[in-house]
């Protein structure tokens, strides 16, 4: 695992997720106004607008917190379990915070939370 090679991808990343909320959030400014069927229209735009920044935003504290454990020594470790994360996984999601166990175990437990 290169970790100078993971980290330029995540600062990318970090970049890039910033460059898009910060286009997102002016275009949720600009909609708004206009006659009533604008309005609506305008109400399901921010409502699609709001579910992209929720999840960039997402990414972009699961990125930044990946950067830590860069910094802190502790990147690769799963942050539940202490075993090393899988390269191939560090690879594809170099910002993930958990070895595929414990991934799994997280997204289990939130497909049974009631909405």
């Amino acid at each position: 695992m290169n970790i100078s090679e993971l980290e330029k991808r995540l600062r990318e990343k970090e970049r890039e997720l910033w460059a898009d909320m910060t286009r997102t959030e002016a275009e949720a400014r600009d909609l708004g106004g206009g006659e009533v069927q604008n309005r609506a229209d305008s109400a399901e735009s921010k409502e699609g607008v709001f579910q992209e920044t929720t999840a960039d935003w997402s990414v972009f504290t699961q990125v930044r917190d990946a950067l830590q454990r860069i910094e802190r020594g502790t990147y690769g470790t799963c942050v539940d379990c202490g075993c090393q994360i899988e390269d191939h996984r560090l690879d594809s999601v170099p910002w993930t915070a958990y070895c595929l166990d414990h991934q799994t175990r997280h997204e289990r437990d939130l497909a049974a939370r009631p909405s």
